[in-house]
């Protein structure tokens, strides 16, 4: 009996830092060697409520604003009467814990354009600590390194990252 309660509670042990490592979730602390830091230009903002995996709502200057991240494309996971796309709910579920309501952050805009054809601002955004959440995102698999011309910027970095994902197979890239 006392051998069962021993496995049993190594197991779990076992099991809890296995889903802790796999997890997109996981995804370390502060920022990574590489990645790109805030410009000088980089303004303060503060999130709202996450969209989806690569959408947030932000408030800058007292006005709120719907941003799209550039330089990445996460599953779709909230157009309506379409189900979601494969790791679509995931990938929204890990910018919202990366992101959570009331984060301050730092963003810049690229050259080329302030917003898309949906009126979305494009931001490269940032935690206050320097960790670049786009790179995060593909760092984990939440979201594919998918290059926008002309805001190009961070794109080899990004495909960097992503390739890394592709051979780790974490998150999108193991699971679809």
């Amino acid at each position: 009996m006392r051998w069962r309660v021993v496995v049993t509670g190594l197991a779990a042990a076992l099991l809890s830092v296995a889903c802790a490592v796999a997890s997109p979730a996981y995804v370390g602390t502060g920022p990574v060697p590489g990645d790109p830091r805030p410009p000088g230009r980089a303004f303060d903002a503060r999130v709202e409520r996450v969209v989806d995996g690569d959408t947030l709502i932000a408030t800058r200057a007292g006005r709120d604003l719907r941003v799209r991240l550039i330089g990445i494309d996460a599953p779709e996971s909230v157009i309506p009467d379409v189900p979601p796309e494969c790791y679509g709910v995931r990938a929204s579920t890990v910018l919202t814990r990366t992101l959570p309501v009331g984060t301050r952050i730092r963003a810049a805009y690229q050259t080329g354009g302030r917003q898309d054809r949906y009126a979305r601002e494009l931001w490269d955004v940032w935690l206050r600590d320097g960790t670049f959440v786009q790179a995060r995102l593909v760092r984990v698999g939440a979201a594919e390194a998918v290059a926008y011309a002309p805001q190009l910027e961070h794109a080899d970095r990004l495909d960097d990252v992503e390739a890394r994902a592709q051979r780790r197979d974490v998150g999108l890239w193991g699971a679809c």
